[in-house]
């Protein structure tokens, strides 16, 4: 027998990750009042809907005239005269609930010559006459292994369905509130977000951003004096727009293929600049520091808020120099930063596995603080002049091979 269905999946589990996809998915959204909140209401709705399985009317092929090997009672072998019937079953509906199972199910086993598509399922049947009633005892074997469990499926599938609008209204005024609060803080530092830039990033989202007045900050190392600092907020706007910039270009080796740091840094720099506005007078919000960097400076003044280095992943040795050089651009006045490595070689999670287990024998290093997306780590250093200033550094590793 090929397995047994409804039996990969709990159904329970299944529907409570739509769940969790779908408000992740809200999460992610910038939600302005320029935003079709109707239209996007139904979209996620259609995208989250868990569609039921409706089976169509199965359509046969003509019977083709083969053999098969046989075996008499004495053990001996013979070629016996078949006729064998491809079927193609289609269906409508979400593929995966052929493989889960509810609350109260039974046990059924798909035919070893029966198989599970996209859109319809796949079944030999092979007759030694041209039986009608045969054939279609052998199909209604099929189509009751099929449907066996989908009434109860149904039944369970449905409380989400019937429940996702209001949940995704509700979800999307929640998160219209926290982005409102995003903006308006983000203001206040002189760089305005684009609200279209979104749909650059995690389609097919909405929202240029202003950035915002930085909050006052004092080191031992310096006179008592206010110092801009990058607000948590932005800081993690910034990280988001190059960590799905950065996966966007794996997805295109055209991007990658046969560029340098710089050449890549300069597709990360597009993405910023149309995520953000200048303000104040400012030029650019985010421009080039060096060969490979990028910087963002406080409008006001034009102190550093933001550096970020570009770098090939070269091995250990080099990692930890570009953390050293990196470390090497900043002031007091600098407290967020990002390392981006990219990693060429075919055996990326070594790489990534390499990057944990060296970067702790750094000699500023100070702690671990988290995984903020897949090979995106959070990490803390002291400044190499002040060690009880602390530089949070995110070290975001992005898979471009050769080919």
């Amino acid at each position: 027998m090929m397995g047994n269905l409804f039996n990969k999946y709990f159904l329970s589990e299944y529907v409570a990750n739509y769940r969790k996809e779908c408000l992740k998915h809200i999460d992610k959204l910038e939600i302005t009042e320029s935003t079709n909140m109707p239209a996007m209401v139904q979209r996620l709705v259609k995208e989250y809907t868990i569609e039921p399985i409706e089976i169509m009317e199965p359509q046969p092929s003509q019977p083709i005239e083969t053999t098969r090997k046989m075996t008499n009672r004495w053990n001996e072998t013979y070629e016996q005269k078949v006729f064998e019937i491809s079927v193609v079953i289609p269906f409508k509906g979400n593929k995966n609930l052929f493989y889960c199972s509810p609350s109260r199910s039974t046990v059924v086993y798909l035919d070893k010559n029966a198989s599970i598509g996209s859109d319809s399922i796949s079944v030999k049947i092979t007759l030694e006459k041209l039986e009608p009633e045969k054939y279609q005892a052998e199909l209604n074997t099929v189509l009751g292994t099929l449907k066996c469990n989908l009434p109860i499926i149904h039944s369970e599938i449905s409380p989400w369905n019937n429940g996702l609008e209001n949940l995704v209204e509700s979800s999307l005024q929640s998160r219209k509130g926290v982005v409102s609060q995003k903006f308006d803080f983000m203001e206040k530092i002189g760089l305005k977000v684009n609200p279209a830039s979104g749909e650059h990033l995690i389609p097919p989202t909405v929202t240029k951003k202003v950035i915002p007045i930085p909050v006052s900050d004092t080191t031992s190392g310096v006179k008592r004096e206010a110092i801009p600092v990058l607000q948590d907020q932005v800081y993690k706007d910034i990280k988001e727009v190059l960590y799905n910039s950065g996966r966007s270009i794996e997805r295109k080796p055209s991007l990658y293929l046969g560029k340098y740091e710089e050449d890549l840094r300069d597709v990360f720099l597009l993405f910023l600049e149309s995520r953000y506005e200048a303000a104040s007078g400012v030029g650019e919000a985010f421009n080039k520091k060096g060969k490979t960097d990028i910087l963002l400076k406080y409008a006001k003044d034009g102190s550093n808020l933001f550096v970020a280095e570009c770098k090939f992943w070269k091995g250990q040795k080099s990692f930890l120099l570009a953390i050293n050089q990196l470390l090497g651009y900043l002031t007091h006045r600098d407290s967020k930063t990002a390392l981006m490595m990219f990693v060429d070689q075919k055996e990326f999670m070594e790489v990534v596995e390499t990057v944990k287990e060296s970067i702790k024998d750094h000699p500023h290093f100070y702690r671990y603080v988290k995984d903020t997306y897949d090979h995106s780590l959070s990490y803390e250093f002291s400044l190499p002049d002040d060690s009880r200033k602390i530089i949070q550094i995110e070290v975001m590793l992005f898979h471009f091979p050769k080919p």
